[in-house]
């Protein structure tokens, strides 16, 4: 379990869920335009997923962005693409004359 993980919360909506924002220790960003807390628990994070979605919010996790792709690294494990297969010549179907 990590203890570093920030959560944010965004969108109109948020107006009407800041008494329970502020309740569960969220501070406003007014340069980002959002409600935010940090180094919460992956369980903690999770049950305010939970509520987020319940209510229709748009919420972010620090810890679910998508991994960065070395793509170096890819192509130097011999996972070069055949050049064969990104162009491939198709017969074009022709106009039947009725």
């Amino acid at each position: 379990m990590s203890e570093n993980i920030a959560f944010f919360v965004s969108g109109s909506e948020t107006y009407y869920h800041k008494d329970w924002l502020k309740s569960k220790g969220f501070k406003w960003v007014s340069s980002g335009k959002k409600w935010e807390r940090n180094n919460i628990l992956e369980i903690e994070a999770d049950a305010l997923g939970e509520y987020c979605r319940e209510f229709g919010l748009y919420y972010e996790r620090s810890d679910k962005g998508m991994p960065k792709f070395n793509y170096e690294s890819y192509l130097w494990d011999g996972n070069i693409p055949d050049k064969n297969v990104w162009f491939e010549e198709k017969k074009l179907p022709e106009v039947s004359k009725k």
